[in-house]
């Protein structure tokens, strides 16, 4: 799995916290193997499923899950563990598509046609 990203448009200004209406954010890329396995995966396992991280049922990821200004997370901490409530939504999906790629033996084949 390669995972890639970039950041496009001017960052906000010192100490400004409110959103200024310019166009900002990342160009996210991932290559892989098995789009279910892998990418898909850490999506709703990782981020979005507090169950996978030790049994924190209803817990996201604080910075990119699908919270909804009532998200929870837990800091696992001994001897009482922290629980953070209110997260809102850090992260606002504009856009989004799966490209495929041919795999090495269809590529072969490809190579291998009579024009």
């Amino acid at each position: 799995m390669i995972r890639r990203g970039t950041a496009y448009g001017p960052l906000l200004p010192e100490g400004v916290l409110e959103d200024d209406g310019a166009d900002r954010g990342i160009i996210f890329t991932f290559v892989g193997a098995h789009i279910g396995r892998q990418f898909e995966f850490v999506q709703s396992q990782w981020i979005n499923d507090g169950v996978f991280i030790g049994g924190l049922a209803k817990n996201k990821d604080p910075m990119m899950g699908s919270n909804d200004n009532n998200g929870t997370f837990t800091i696992p901490r001994k001897p009482v563990r922290r629980k953070m409530q209110g997260i809102p939504n850090f992260v606002v999906t504009r856009g989004g598509e799966y490209c495929f790629v041919p795999g090495l033996s269809a590529l072969r084949w490809l190579s291998n046609l009579h024009t």
